[in-house]
């Protein structure tokens, strides 16, 4: 058996080439990639033999193929493939097109065995859910809810899946394919959809879809921007069952925990076994052509979401380029651009992964190095503004981002850059005087440094090229995908994990995201900014117990269920910190001491070294029971005693935040009744 594997991307190289290495000889292994740098890639990681850029140079050589490409020209390979009389195996979703893909297949021979690659079929759990639900177990009333959603991080090569040049839509298209296949393989088409999504003139990110079966019913919730449960739940006469979305063998049911068994067979092995009469095919192309169905059911339903239109004025009609604009800060940027200022927007991406958020908006992405300036001057033309907002790497790759950008800036003409900072240039700890223009202080902190670098070289290059150019430096940015200061710190709240720092009574100069993006925006607008360096915060002087209880009434917990770092350790603190190091250090020299001996006596090395390791990692955890511990720059944080001095804000900008922190919080905690974040786990 010859195989091709056309399309050289992710799901190739994790997926496809290493389940044929371990079926096929590497002789009887095609590859069709028409990157050469990704085929040379390909070639010498997985040691092919066989690689060419045109599938077409190879396909009277094979017996089968499989299609990786993105799915845009699916249908045109298919196509091809059966008029060569080749069997297909089609990565999912299909193609964009049930009736095109029809035609196709009305059209070629009948005696091929042509599959899909719903992979999730081949879960244990999945397969003893289904037949559960046809042998009658949950009755004919039987409910089924799906909670999936991670922030997205597939490493696409293509991008295809944010692009909406290049595909009907995207969570549902592109992560949900596997779910909707579920539900339809259990239950059929269903009678009536209800579908809501997030579209704002892009591809979906989050959605909803409410589905009847009969006297069946489903609910289906996915997001690739946040983390949900990522749980089925099935319930039914009296019954229910409860796995995990990516877990193929565990499941509770009624209660119990179930492991179940798997019978080895694997998607490309059921292809081949098929074709060679051995098995029947898992997943035929007729069931992948009902998915697309059903997801061409759930897009004739789009339909934008209204909103309140918030300008702050002066981007109508302007074209913008953003670096770092699928980032956190980056992401509420292009959306106020886009949905409030009436701008056109480009985004430099760097990982396609990270670009779910973004791809929500009518955007044009540019895939670019950074530190090519030709290109980056490329990407600018017939742009007004620039935001460099990305962080590439250490100081030196910083420093030469900052180089390429305004290289290319001056090239084009751009009217004015902004650049993000961080307050952290001010040092590791904040002074009580402190302003934007107080003294820059370098430390020991690489990110500290690579901001502190880059803002100097932006300087020198303001004044060398002429350019008109601002800084931003937030402080500590919260709201809506907020990681260290919503996310994280959620996290921590629901698993008792967190604590305060001196009970909380520190000055919090936090900033909601939308002031940041505000201030960014009027650096471009009002010419008394050139020049200038802002520091960003809300502006109100509450602490951060004040703060933080937001998100404690969130989870309904109180301030008190929580320990606290005191600024100064007493002696008794300090004592038991002391222990706790000493312990620390002493186990790793026994570890140490158990590796260097076990080779030679293993049953000496348990008892003289790992047994009494043991001991002390329990004695260990005793004396760090209710020991809450703090980095400096945590410390420095949360121990802050006045509020930073931002009037130069209003003094030359006329800023004032649009966002207090009870708007914003109520912005925030509206965004996390969508996930799960606002359910205590802990």
């Amino acid at each position: 058996m010859k195989l091709l594997i056309i399309g050289g991307g992710a799901i190739a190289d994790g997926n496809h080439i290493p389940s044929a290495k371990k079926i096929l000889d590497i002789a009887d292994i095609y590859l069709a990639e028409p990157s050469m740098q990704q085929a040379e890639k390909l070639r010498t990681k997985h040691g092919l033999k066989n690689v060419v850029s045109d599938y077409h140079e190879v396909l009277t050589l094979v017996d089968a193929c499989v299609i990786c490409t993105p799915p845009h020209v699916r249908n045109s390979i298919l196509k091809d493939c059966l008029a060569a009389h080749k069997h297909v195996l089609c990565e999912k979703p299909l193609s964009p097109s049930s009736v095109e893909t029809k035609q196709i297949l009305k059209s070629g021979p009948n005696d091929l065995v042509i599959g899909m690659c719903h992979s999730y079929r081949f879960f244990p759990s999945r397969r003893k859910i289904r037949q559960m639900i046809k042998d009658g177990f949950f009755g004919k009333q039987v409910t089924i809810s799906i909670n999936e959603g991670l922030a997205s991080n597939w490493p696409t090569v293509s991008g295809y899946c944010f692009r909406k040049e290049l595909v009907p839509g995207g969570a549902l298209y592109d992560n949900g394919i596997h779910s909707l296949d579920f539900l339809l393989w259990c239950l059929g088409q269903p009678d009536k959809i209800k579908y809501e999504d997030d579209a704002m003139g892009g591809l979906e990110s989050n959605l909803t879809i409410d589905m009847s079966f009969g006297e069946a019913k489903a609910f289906y919730k996915l997001s690739r921007t946040r983390e949900l449960s990522n749980t089925i739940t099935i319930e039914g006469n009296g019954h229910k069952a409860l796995l995990g979305v990516f877990d193929s063998r565990k499941m509770m049911l009624d209660g119990k925990e179930l492991v179940l068994e798997g019978d080895g067979t694997s998607q490309l092995g059921n292809f081949l076994g098929a074709i060679e009469g051995k098995e029947k095919l898992v997943c035929p192309v007729e069931d992948g052509l009902a998915v697309i169905e059903m997801l061409e059911r759930c897009y004739a339903q789009k339909k934008q979401q209204d909103y309140e239109k918030r300008p702050l004025g002066g981007f109508e009609g302007k074209t913008v380029f953003i670096t770092g604009g699928t980032g956190f800060i980056g992401s509420h940027l292009v959306e106020q651009l886009v949905l409030h200022e009436g701008a056109k927007v480009k985004v430099l991406v760097h990982k396609w992964g990270k670009a779910a958020y973004v791809s929500r908006f009518d955007v044009d992405f540019i895939q670019a190095d950074i530190l090519d300036a030709e290109a980056m001057a490329k990407a600018m033309e017939g742009c007004d503004f620039v935001f460099h907002l990305a962080i590439v790497g250490g100081a030196e790759t910083n420093v030469k981002a900052t180089e390429s950008i305004l290289a290319a800036a001056k090239k084009t003409g751009i009217k004015h850059v902004v650049q993000m900072s961080s307050v952290v240039v001010h040092g590791e700890t904040v002074p009580p005087d402190l302003t934007a223009d107080s003294p820059l202080i370098p430390y020991d902190d690489s990110y500290a440094q690579s901001k502190l670098q880059s803002e100097k070289r932006f300087w020198e290059l303001l004044d060398e090229y002429g350019l008109h150019g601002s800084i931003v430096r937030p402080t500590y940015v919260w709201g809506p995908y907020s990681m260290w200061y919503t996310i994280y710190i959620m996290e921590l709240m629901r698993k008792g994990e967190f604590s305060w720092v001196d009970k909380g009574n520190g000055i919090c100069n936090a900033v909601y995201v939308g002031n940041v993006v505000d201030l960014c925006l009027l650096c471009c607008t009002n010419p008394k900014a050139d020049g200038q360096a802002f520091i960003a915060t809300d502006g109100e002087q509450k602490t951060w117990r004040e703060f933080y209880g937001h998100y404690l009434n969130v989870i309904g917990k109180k301030p008190e269920d929580y320990p606290s770092v005191p600024l100064k350790d007493g002696a008794f603190r300090k004592m038991r910190l002391n222990i706790k190091n000493a312990l620390w250090k002493r186990m790793v020299v026994l570890m140490d001491k158990y590796e260097a001996k076990r080779s030679t006596s293993p049953r000496l090395a348990l008892w003289l070294y790992k047994a009494p390791r043991k001991v002390l990692r329990l004695i260990r955890k005793v004396v760090m029971q209710n020991l809450p511990e703090k980095n400096a720059t945590e410390m420095a944080i949360y121990s802050q005693s006045a509020p930073i001095n931002v009037q130069k804000n209003n003094e030359v900008l006329g800023f004032q935040p649009r966002y207090s922190v009870e708007k914003g919080m109520e912005i925030t905690c509206e965004w996390l009744k969508w996930s799960d974040l606002n359910n205590n786990k802990g």
